[in-house]
């Protein structure tokens, strides 16, 4: 396995991890300047997070016992060498398999502040969770434990964020048979205090909601479609759009609206007399505007399975069937909304990626953000035939396709939507081709 973690002062930072953690430290250029087997002495398991500085970087990892576990921080210096002793951040009381999978990081827009938390579960419910907020120079805001008593299974579909402040946030959806759903934010300001608050939508939700934190504004962001009768059909009819006070979880203004029948004629190549349906799209993305307003992003996602036959049986009905998983990845639509929750604009960028047993690990798209626009990088074809492609999508709507490069001329098989904005204008894509991983640099 590998992830691009990012670029500071030293290069462009890659971690390889499998049996054994490897940092690998890259130029502009994309030339190794060092590599180090990460294998502190009382490190057990994996490395959990990094956190890069400007130079150097902090590395979390597991000190474990059968029924302990002590989160330690491990300052390196630019070729990933320890600096002084580890800090002690948590010892956390509870059987070290939990740990290891349960343990969650997550970091601030700015990277200022570092939300990690740990769920403890008994009875297949979860009874507590554990909200810790370090800022970037590992002093702790807070380290408690949060009532919960919640079904395991709703702490699966949470959202977690932390805003610029260092205030945190836990969402779970709420079971509800009402015409609307509710979700609860349990959330842990940057003094340390903790608050409960419910949000309510005005209709069912279709798919999964985004929520955002928007630091300018000071709000909290939930953007979804919405189902008008989700008991006779799974289908999205139109949009919300809402805003909270983030502290007490008050509305600050919402819109609800249908989709523009001209949108959908022009998505669906059909006239719509009614209201217009969308089946198959999925929000990726919110991206918060400067002057307080969002764009969405979705996607159309088709996952099907196939079956064939393998082996004749020797009599009807006894053959042998094998299963194929299909994945395809096709248009984006976006949708753009002024600080009053009114749409000004909506794209549509067409696309189609078919694959088979893969997963869609190489369809779907990387949004590279320019402030002024944002390109949608893809491959027009998640095969090695394929070309990489973008679409530049401009703060009024319009937009134009651009090819990037032919990956056959370079012998590539990339994975844009894992890939690294590691400036504005330059982008880390990892490629995977026979068991070889390389890396491109794409300089706008």
């Amino acid at each position: 396995k590998f992830k691009i973690i990012g670029k500071n002062n030293d290069g462009i930072i890659v971690r390889l991890y499998g049996t054994e953690d490897v940092i690998n430290v890259f130029s502009d250029d994309l030339s190794l300047l060092a590599s180090r087997t990460i294998d502190f002495k009382n490190k057990d398991g994996l490395l959990q997070y990094v956190m890069l500085n400007k130079t150097g970087a902090v590395i979390f990892y597991l000190q474990q016992d059968k029924k302990y576990s002590v989160l330690f921080a491990q300052p390196v210096n630019s070729k990933f060498i320890e600096i002084g002793k580890p800090l002690s951040i948590d010892t956390i009381y509870d059987r070290r398999d939990l740990i290891e999978q349960n343990l969650r990081f997550k970091a601030s827009v700015d990277q200022n502040y570092l939300f990690i938390y740990y769920p403890f579960f008994a009875a297949n419910r979860v009874q507590t969770v554990r909200y810790i907020c370090l800022d970037r120079a590992l002093a702790k805001l807070y380290n408690k434990n949060i009532p919960f008593d919640r079904d395991e299974a709703e702490l699966e579909t949470s959202r977690s964020l932390v805003d610029n402040y260092g205030s945190s946030y836990l969402i779970l959806k709420k079971d509800s048979k009402e015409e609307f759903e509710t979700f609860d934010v349990y959330r842990v300001g940057a003094d340390g205090n903790a608050a409960f608050y419910s949000l309510n939508t005005p209709k069912k939700i279709f798919n999964e909601p985004y929520f955002e934190v928007d630091n300018k504004n000071n709000q909290l962001l939930l953007c979804s479609f919405y189902n008008d009768d989700a008991r006779k059909e799974e289908v999205a009819n139109g949009f919300i759009y809402s805003t909270f006070n983030p502290e007490t979880g008050a509305l600050v203004s919402g819109v609800t609206a249908p989709f523009p029948k001209t949108f959908i004629n022009e998505l669906t190549g059909r006239e719509v007399k009614d209201k217009g349906n969308l089946y198959t799209f999925n929000i990726k993305k919110a991206m918060l505007r400067n002057d307080g307003g969002a764009m969405i992003l979705a996607e159309s996602f088709i996952k099907d399975t196939r079956e064939t036959v393998s082996a004749l049986g020797a009599q009807p009905g006894f053959n042998t069937y094998h299963s194929t998983s299909l994945y395809q990845f096709n248009d984006v639509i976006g949708f753009s909304f002024n600080p009053k929750g009114e749409l000004e604009w909506n794209a549509i960028m067409r696309k189609k990626q078919v694959s088979e047993e893969d997963n869609g690990a190489y369809s779907s798209f990387f949004i590279v953000n320019q402030k002024d626009k944002i390109r949608l990088v893809y491959l027009d074809d998640a095969s090695s035939s394929g070309s990489l492609n973008e679409y530049i999508l401009n703060s009024d709507g319009k937009n134009e396709r651009n090819v990037i490069l032919n990956q056959e001329d370079k012998d590539l098989l990339l994975l844009p939507k894992i890939g690294k904005q590691i400036s504005p204008d330059a982008v880390v894509m990892p490629s995977f081709k026979n068991g070889d991983l390389r890396l491109i640099k794409i300089t706008y």
